[in-house]
């Protein structure tokens, strides 16, 4: 399992399916603290999708805090925004 350190660059994930198609939203960004149980993020840049088609893709300077949820049976570490708001992320 990689540890969260600060400076390491990730991305969040959320989607949900309508109909067919899926839409989506992904976020870059840093690490800028980490605590025994959560992740700050600064989020930089987003890309909103319906399907295979750029609905929006924008620059952002959100800091989300993203708490810790699980080791997934890959051994990854898997982290969730309040409310699912801005995603999950998966440390590899």
């Amino acid at each position: 399992m990689t540890k969260a350190a600060v400076g390491m660059k990730v991305q969040a994930y959320t989607g949900r399916c309508v109909g067919l198609l899926i839409e989506s939203t992904t976020w870059q960004g840093e690490i800028v603290k980490v605590n025994a149980k959560s992740i700050r993020v600064k989020l930089n840049h987003a890309t909103a999708k319906f399907g295979s088609k750029i609905k929006a893709d924008y620059e952002t300077g959100a800091t989300v805090t993203y708490r810790f949820a699980k080791v997934l049976s890959n051994g990854n570490a898997y982290y969730k925004s309040e409310g699912n708001v801005y995603g999950s992320i998966e440390l590899k």
